[in-house]
């Protein structure tokens, strides 16, 4: 069957969309990510994503795991790749506490900046919640900015984290609860699952809540800082 392609704001809708045009459950379709959904700088100038799909033929497995083209990361791998980029000294944290209270005042948010005991930057004030924005997006954003000016004519790249309300936390949370429902589905229907592209920090949170799991591996597929996760069930891991 050739592939069709559908559009969605991620590429979870877009794989709604296939599901719904298909009339079958996500197990039963072969998906191809075409493009990842865009969020844009503070939502601006979003992109759709956009897949391929097809009913699945029962190749796909097999292909997954005899194809000698992806860079596979094994979850004892994923640990230094998560680790590359260090934490950051007191002085640039303290340094990029100055800069991103500056950045919220230019904002006209009115919030104060903490530096918590953990390295953390965290945001505190009535409108704390707003610069989450939808998945986190803003947060991540800013989040992004300053560890570029962090990282300006630096050898060695450090990592900021910025916080508000807890939204870091509860981010973990949810990607250990992914992990969790997606090792479950592999298991439960012996076919491999793969996830969206992540960057090393979250993979690394995913590997983990796997780690002791019975019956299935991790690994990370792809090149460049963003890969996928899949999930594979042990018997036809290698």
């Amino acid at each position: 069957m050739e592939y069709k392609e559908f559009e969605g704001k991620s590429v979870d809708e877009a794989i709604v969309a296939a599901m719904r045009s298909f009339r079958v459950s996500f197990e039963e379709l072969d998906i191809q990510v075409l493009a990842e959904g865009a969020k844009g700088l503070f939502g601006l100038g979003s992109k759709m994503a956009k897949i391929k799909a097809r009913l699945a033929t029962g190749e796909d497995e097999e292909t997954l795991e005899n194809s000698d083209d992806l860079a596979i990361e094994t979850p004892a791998e994923s640990a230094p790749a998560a680790s590359a980029v260090v934490e950051a000294p007191r002085q640039v944290l303290e340094e990029m506490q100055v800069i991103l209270s500056e950045i919220l005042k230019r904002m006209n948010m009115d919030s104060e900046v903490k530096l918590r005991d953990d390295g953390v930057l965290e945001i505190i004030g009535d409108g704390s919640g707003l610069l989450i924005g939808k998945h986190g997006q803003t947060l991540d954003a800013l989040q992004f900015i300053l560890n570029r000016i962090a990282n300006k004519n630096r050898e060695e790249n450090v990592h900021v984290s910025i916080d508000t309300e807890k939204y870091r936390e509860r981010h973990i949370e949810h990607l250990q609860s992914i992990a969790q429902r997606m090792g479950e589905k592999a298991k439960r229907t012996g076919r491999s699952v793969s996830l969206e592209k992540m960057n090393p920090y979250d993979r690394r949170i995913i590997h983990l809540a796997l780690k002791n799991e019975a019956g299935i591996n991790t690994k990370s597929i792809g090149e460049g800082v963003f890969k996928k996760v899949v999930i594979v069930p042990r018997k036809s891991s290698r």
